[in-house]
């Protein structure tokens, strides 16, 4: 999984870039969310476990985008579909557009924080941690909260690779291996 990640996030920066050299990064994120959506689709997925020929595989994929888009791909969405099926990556496409929406977030000064509890935080206390993150990253913040049921008490804070644990396990993680040591 790690692995198709870095692959995505190469696609994703490619794309990214192309974007923001022809000033359409709107265009593309509209044109990846949907090519993210038909791919995740059980009968589309079954087509790139086939062997299909890429050429063969990229043209179904674009007839099925543009039939539902009720408009034409442009030649760089297609190129990218091409490109992509040549090195049967077609299966990574929603990843590339999570990797692009995140890139976009970060070029407009934003970034988004999960926060996982495990019960429902008041608005005052996600105000609190999003004024403080914001300070923190010197960015504008967009929390998304998740209630985990498993987790006793605190809250841990997921900012992309960061991971805050201020829950109880985490803290008894942390003091046993002190006391281990």
């Amino acid at each position: 999984m790690p692995n198709e990640v870095v692959i995505s996030h190469i696609y994703a920066v490619a794309i990214f870039n192309v974007a923001i050299a022809y000033k359409n990064v709107r265009k593309w994120e509209s044109m990846l969310d949907l090519f993210s959506k038909i791919s995740q689709h059980s009968l589309v997925r079954s087509l790139f476990f086939r062997y299909l020929e890429s050429k063969k595989l990229s043209n179904i994929f674009i007839a099925i985008c543009e039939d539902y888009r009720k408009k034409q791909i442009d030649i760089f969405g297609k190129n990218m579909i091409y490109i992509m099926a040549e090195n049967n990556r077609l299966s990574l496409l929603p990843i590339v557009f999570k990797e692009f929406v995140n890139l976009c977030a970060i070029h407009a000064g934003m970034v988004e924080i999960e926060i996982i509890s495990g019960s429902p935080l008041s608005c005052r206390q996600l105000n609190k941690i999003s004024d403080a993150m914001a300070k923190r990253l010197s960015k504008k913040v967009n929390l998304v909260h998740k209630i985990d049921k498993a987790m006793l008490a605190g809250v841990m804070i997921r900012v992309g690779d960061t991971i805050i644990d201020g829950s109880i396990r985490g803290r008894i993680l942390r003091l046993n291996h002190i006391l281990q040591s």
